[in-house]
Protein backbone atom coordinates (compact mmCIF):
# COMPACT_ATOMS: atom_id res chain seq x y z
CA UNK A 1 0.00 0.00 0.00
CA UNK A 2 3.01 2.27 -0.01
CA UNK A 3 2.19 3.07 -3.66
CA UNK A 4 -0.91 5.00 -2.63
CA UNK A 5 -0.50 8.75 -2.69
CA UNK A 6 -3.51 10.81 -1.73
CA UNK A 7 -3.56 14.57 -1.63
CA UNK A 8 -6.27 16.19 0.41
CA UNK A 9 -7.56 19.47 -0.96
CA UNK A 10 -9.17 21.34 1.89
CA UNK A 11 -9.56 20.47 5.52
CA UNK A 12 -13.24 19.66 5.76
CA UNK A 13 -14.48 16.38 7.18
CA UNK A 14 -15.79 15.44 3.73
CA UNK A 15 -12.40 16.05 2.08
CA UNK A 16 -10.62 13.85 4.60
CA UNK A 17 -13.31 11.16 4.30
CA UNK A 18 -12.97 11.23 0.52
CA UNK A 19 -9.21 10.76 0.78
CA UNK A 20 -9.77 7.82 3.12
CA UNK A 21 -12.33 6.37 0.70
CA UNK A 22 -9.83 6.61 -2.16
CA UNK A 23 -7.20 4.81 -0.08
CA UNK A 24 -9.61 2.01 0.80
CA UNK A 25 -10.88 1.70 -2.78
CA UNK A 26 -7.32 1.47 -4.08
CA UNK A 27 -6.37 -1.11 -1.48
CA UNK A 28 -9.43 -3.23 -2.32
CA UNK A 29 -9.02 -2.81 -6.08
CA UNK A 30 -12.39 -1.11 -6.55
CA UNK A 31 -13.11 0.51 -9.91
CA UNK A 32 -14.79 3.92 -9.93
CA UNK A 33 -17.04 2.85 -12.82
CA UNK A 34 -19.24 0.61 -10.72
CA UNK A 35 -20.41 -0.53 -7.34
CA UNK A 36 -22.15 2.75 -6.50
CA UNK A 37 -23.69 1.30 -3.36
CA UNK A 38 -20.30 0.17 -2.04
CA UNK A 39 -18.83 3.64 -2.60
CA UNK A 40 -21.75 5.41 -0.90
CA UNK A 41 -21.75 3.09 2.11
CA UNK A 42 -17.98 3.24 2.44
CA UNK A 43 -17.92 7.03 2.13
CA UNK A 44 -20.58 7.27 4.85
CA UNK A 45 -18.46 5.01 7.08
CA UNK A 46 -15.34 7.08 6.33
CA UNK A 47 -17.18 10.29 7.15
CA UNK A 48 -18.40 8.79 10.42
CA UNK A 49 -14.85 7.76 11.32
CA UNK A 50 -13.52 11.23 10.54
CA UNK A 51 -16.25 12.74 12.69
CA UNK A 52 -15.49 10.23 15.45
CA UNK A 53 -18.95 8.73 15.28
CA UNK A 54 -20.06 5.15 15.64
CA UNK A 55 -19.91 3.29 12.34
CA UNK A 56 -22.87 1.17 11.34
CA UNK A 57 -21.84 -2.18 9.95
CA UNK A 58 -24.16 -2.45 6.99
CA UNK A 59 -22.78 -5.83 5.93
CA UNK A 60 -24.02 -7.59 9.05
CA UNK A 61 -27.63 -8.13 8.01
CA UNK A 62 -27.23 -11.80 8.95
CA UNK A 63 -26.40 -10.79 12.53
CA UNK A 64 -29.63 -8.80 12.78
CA UNK A 65 -31.64 -11.76 11.50
CA UNK A 66 -29.99 -14.02 14.10
CA UNK A 67 -30.74 -11.51 16.89
CA UNK A 68 -34.38 -11.27 15.75
CA UNK A 69 -34.66 -15.06 15.75
CA UNK A 70 -33.13 -15.23 19.26
CA UNK A 71 -35.59 -12.62 20.56
CA UNK A 72 -38.54 -14.43 19.00
CA UNK A 73 -37.45 -17.69 20.61
CA UNK A 74 -37.39 -16.12 24.08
Amino acid sequence: MSDVKIEIEGDSDAAVALALLRMIATAEGKDTDGERGWFLETFAACLAVVRDADVLDLDDEDDEEEEDADEAAN
